[in-house]
């Protein structure tokens, strides 16, 4: 177990969290996990998160000389891996006086690194990382804990956020993790737990979609497409040229939510979890929905592309979870109250602590049939098994989050 502070590019830094499963690298700025990586069978280790070509290295967009090229927009600038969204999740939006950037300020603020070190205990490795907004009709706080476990390939994460403000805060919150390559390619294989989806209509700036949308479907396997027949979206294909975003409810009576990706040329596993409708505590937010952006090709703007009107050079898979009117922003959840019958917004009354609670599992599988995808992911005591029919896979983890629970509670109480 290790944490240690490391330099990136110029005054841009980072936390590097170790065990002997997997290594973890979060950048102070947007708190973007640009590494989530695990050895692979040849020796060699591969990083499950996309890192975007267009990243920019420069302490700010605004200090580029070629900021237009990321549309002036903070977060296309340092935009990578996964990482936590509120209090707006999607496009930017205004809402009364409050201008709420892309993805929110979560994605695209400074955090600052409190504290870190190892917990007696458990043998945790964490750090204690802390964001505020005091904008006037937009002010809280969000205490974050990153943690690993000794013999677990799991990164566990809590956000506890207060509003610190004198009026009711209405909020989406979500995380967005972005897979790349080397790990994702042709050929993977996609899952969640959701069992009813719908997708957002992409055809407009810039982006080419292929799903048709305001439709609600049960079957991943049988999407519906704009000009007529399904296609297997489970399947990752090639480059198609096309962009779409599709949400799922989490089932009201799952004790835990989760999504996956599976790489059967690797034989590894991409499962992300937290607590579902069934086992929420007071005080904890809801993550209502599944999410997936498939961005296969079909953005023909700067930076996706060389210019714009160009060809998308990103070939890239979102996978997460939240509350939110699809990813078109804070004030169209507001408005809208309800998607597919549940709530597109968190709210927090002035002076309340609500917490969210989340992880991402990265890590070789030995059955081979697991390459096959899986139907069913089970808590069991030490951790997850994922099964298809005879073979499953087990997953060392902490699904009730018992021990982050533990740890987050004794930081946050000795402040």
């Amino acid at each position: 177990m290790d944490i240690r502070r490391i330099p990136l590019w110029e005054a841009r830094n980072a936390a590097m969290l170790t065990n002997d499963l997997i290594r973890v690298v979060i950048e102070d700025q947007g708190a973007m996990v640009l590494e989530l990586s695990a050895p692979i069978s040849s020796g060699g280790r591969v990083n499950a998160h996309a890192l975007p070509w267009f990243r920019g290295t420069g302490t700010s967009v605004f200090s580029d000389e070629n900021s237009d090229f990321w549309r002036d927009d903070p977060l296309l600038y340092q935009k990578a891996g996964s990482y936590f969204c509120f209090p707006n999740f999607g496009s930017p939006c205004q809402r009364g006086k409050v201008f709420h950037t892309m993805d929110g300020l979560s994605a695209n603020g400074y955090w600052i690194v409190e504290r870190y070190g190892t917990d007696a205990s458990c043998g945790a490795a964490w750090m204690l990382s802390t964001l505020s907004s005091r904008e006037e009709g937009n002010r809280w706080r969000i205490r974050k804990v990153d943690m690993l476990l000794p013999g677990h390939p799991v990164l566990y994460t809590s956000c506890t956020i207060t509003n610190t403000g004198d009026e009711p805060l209405a909020a989406n919150a979500a995380w967005r993790n972005t897979l790349g390559s080397p790990f994702l390619e042709s050929g993977c294989l996609l899952n969640a737990c959701a069992q009813r989806w719908m997708c957002v209509d992409h055809s407009l700036n810039g982006v080419n979609g292929r799903i048709a949308a305001d439709i609600v479907f049960d079957d991943l396997r049988k999407a519906p497409l704009k000009h007529g027949g399904t296609v297997d979206l489970t399947q990752i294909p090639g480059m198609t040229g096309t962009t779409d975003f599709i949400a799922g409810v989490v089932p009201g009576d799952s004790r835990m939510g989760w999504s996956s990706v599976i790489n059967p040329r690797l034989q590894m596993l991409y499962f992300t979890f937290f607590p579902g409708p069934a086992a929420l505590e007071d005080g904890d937010i809801p993550l209502h929905f599944n999410h997936f952006l498939m961005d296969y090709g079909g953005r023909q703007l700067t930076p996706w592309a060389l210019y714009d009107g160009g060809t998308c050079q990103v070939f890239n898979l979102g996978c997460g979870s939240g509350t939110a009117y699809l990813e078109e922003g804070l004030d169209r959840s507001i408005s809208q109250g309800a998607l597919m019958d549940r709530p597109t917004t968190v709210s927090l009354a002035p002076g309340e602590t609500r917490t969210a609670w989340y992880a991402s599992a990265f890590l070789p599988y030995e059955n081979p049939r697991i390459g096959n995808n899986f139907y069913t992911a089970e808590q069991v005591v030490e951790g997850i098994i994922v099964k298809r029919t005879k073979s499953w896979a087990f997953i060392p983890a902490d699904s009730s989050f018992y021990f982050l629970k533990t740890v987050t509670r004794n930081l946050l109480d000795d402040e």
